[in-house]
């Protein structure tokens, strides 16, 4: 049910030569705003502009020769997708993403250009799922789930092995939460090491499952979600995740869509890193005290970097 360090270090062999360093970059500006000493995980640098591509390929690599020949199907807003196409490429694989009908543009031709077969999957993220599924069943393809698979979280998980490796005296890491799958991996690299470290989660107020469930003690899925961090838009956490987050995770925090907004402007401007919203939620928590932190060695993981230029742009006319 859960992933372990010995997981997670297994992940990190199988990612040797796959994933590119993104180093830990300090700040004295977010340092100075927050009250804190912070650090970016820069995973906006990442190969296909998100960390995504962790946890889709060590998930793809695990798959029998069958499982391979047969194909992969995965259901995504943009970053998972283009993990996952770009993974399956690496290791000859085809694969069909399940995309919003109203995807961000340049994720969807992000998708494509990795090679992946891309089909209508409708509003929300169980739709999508399930048509990723219907997909899974009729084409006898893989499922590589974004979140609720383990493989996935060890993938996703070294990012907590390479904070350590840096800044082995890290008091707390701040962590955007969509589905469950990045916090659910780094946590329990930095819970197995060192206890004593935070772990502090973060949805935005229009995409607040993760949030909830941990609150209410039960998985929750929410009505409504509206948020331009679409990466972060979970209708309903997985089972896997949650209980992940109940073991690990210090708490949850919310972030308003203006917070998302001026971080993300923030970031480009005094940090020099372009986020997308869903990218830039974690600097939000700390930029605008959203948490009781103070005086805390703090790592903000920048997850995604695959803005929406014209939404990036609209941004940056309203908030400089």
């Amino acid at each position: 049910m859960y992933v372990t360090v010995s997981d997670i270090q297994q992940a990190r062999e199988n990612l040797v030569g796959v994933i590119q360093a993104t180093p830990l970059q300090y700040s004295k500006t977010f340092s100075d705003m927050s009250g804190n000493e912070i650090y970016f995980k820069p995973e906006n640098l990442q190969k296909t502009g998100s960390f995504k591509v962790r946890g889709a390929y060590h998930k793809i690599s695990h798959l029998s020769a069958a499982e391979k020949s047969a194909g992969v199907v995965a259901f995504s807003a943009g970053n998972h997708g283009a993990g996952t196409a770009y993974a399956a490429r690496l290791l000859g694989v085809k694969a069909t993403i399940s995309m919003p009908t109203e995807p961000v543009q340049s994720k969807k031709a992000a998708v494509i250009g990795y090679g992946a077969r891309v089909v209508d999957g409708g509003s929300t993220s169980i739709t999508m799922y399930q048509r990723a599924l219907e997909l899974s069943q009729s084409e006898g393809l893989t499922m590589v789930h974004p979140f609720d698979d383990l493989l996935t979280i060890a993938g996703q998980g070294t990012i907590g092995l390479e904070i350590l490796d840096e800044l082995p005296d890290v008091e707390a890491v701040i962590i955007p939460v969509g589905g469950g799958g990045l916090i659910s991996g780094v946590a329990a690299a930095l819970k197995e090491s060192n206890p004593a470290i935070q772990v502090i989660g973060v949805n935005p107020e229009g995409a607040r499952s993760m949030y909830e469930s941990v609150v209410t003690g039960r998985l929750t899925e929410v009505d409504q979600l509206e948020t331009m961090a679409d990466g972060l838009k979970a209708k309903r956490v997985g089972e896997r995740t949650f209980a992940h987050a109940q073991k690990y995770v210090d708490e949850m925090v919310l972030v308003s869509e203006e917070e998302i907004a001026k971080a993300a402007v923030l970031l480009a401007a005094r940090g020099k890193l372009v986020a997308e919203p869903s990218g830039a939620a974690a600097l939000a928590a700390m930029a605008f005290q959203r948490t009781r932190l103070r005086g805390k060695k703090t790592v903000v993981l920048v997850s995604g970097g695959n803005v929406d230029m014209k939404l990036f742009a609209d941004l940056i006319a309203r908030y400089m």
